[in-house]
């Protein structure tokens, strides 16, 4: 008997394989009460393998069908991520852009608070040697500015053009040794000459020991020298230390401008302190 079985095993399975299905739709397609003892017997051996059967199909659909959604899940999300990073970009130019507005709407007024006829003009450089304090401009002899015109800000002087060229400006800052502006004390109309010191501070040359200086005065531009507008902030008095003799006190001035952060400055082509030659008269 073995022997047949080994012998006609595969023609066995076979049989077995299809009489599983219509034994299976026989069973369902019958009545509870109809259900004999045989197929009782039968669902007990079946009901196995069609459980096997069963979750190894879902096990491969479900399979397949995670394949393909987390594929498509990781393709969303390289998208998602490129989106947001050029968001991000965006949101950081626009505040960039918000910013720099901002400080050329201050420029902007206070060139029309002193009535100044300016040029817009970009840091593009800084001289980063310690002996010579000077700035870079993208604006040069093609864009009218000359030597020895006045560097401004909102805040106050940042220097004077000292060499040109066709596209760019060099401006020597007030922070420099050689820089000297004449200047005055607002609150008591003390005068002195502000000149360069060190990269933070600079110092009020001339000014005279009876002279009314005090930690927080506000010096001004004189307008005196023709380069210089009147009126425009320097510095802010930081220390004063008088003399037990002589004519002179020390004064420590730190610049109303903050050069750490300079962007964007203005290039006084002419102001309404400019002194205008008086025609010759005739005579008669």
């Amino acid at each position: 008997m073995i022997k047949y079985i080994r012998q006609y095993r595969f023609y066995i399975i076979l049989f077995l394989f299809l009489l599983i299905p219509i034994v299976s739709i026989d069973v369902t397609t019958r009545a509870p009460r109809t259900v004999r003892i045989y197929d009782r017997a039968i669902l007990a051996i079946t009901s196995p393998i069609q459980v096997a059967i069963t979750w190894s199909l879902d096990q491969v659909v479900s399979g397949f069908q995670n394949y393909i959604f987390l594929l498509h899940t990781r393709q969303d999300n390289l998208a998602l991520l490129e989106e947001n990073r050029k968001l991000l970009n965006s949101i950081a130019n626009f505040r960039e852009t918000q910013h720099e507005n901002v400080r050329l709407r201050r420029l902007l007024e206070f060139e029309e608070k002193h009535h100044l006829e300016t040029l817009t003009a970009r840091v593009i450089a800084k001289d980063v040697s310690t002996e010579f304090r000077a700035i870079r401009l993208n604006r040069g002899e093609n864009h009218g500015v000359q030597k020895n015109m006045s560097v401004i800000t909102a805040e106050g002087v940042v220097g004077k053009v000292f060499r040109t060229t066709a596209t760019t400006a060099d401006v020597v800052t007030i922070l420099d040794l050689l820089s000297a502006i004449d200047t005055i004390v607002e609150r008591s109309r003390a005068r002195g000459v502000v000149e360069g010191m060190t990269d933070e501070l600079c110092q009020l040359k001339f000014a005279l020991r009876t002279d009314d200086i005090e930690p927080g005065d506000l010096l001004i531009s004189s307008g005196l020298g023709g380069i210089y507008p009147k009126a425009i902030p320097v510095g802010i008095v930081s220390k004063v230390k008088r003399k037990p003799f002589g004519i002179s006190q020390d004064v420590e001035v730190r610049p109303t401008v903050d050069f750490t952060k300079l962007e964007e400055v203005l290039v006084v082509k002419r102001s309404e302190f400019e002194q205008v030659s008086t025609p010759e008269v005739k005579k008669q």
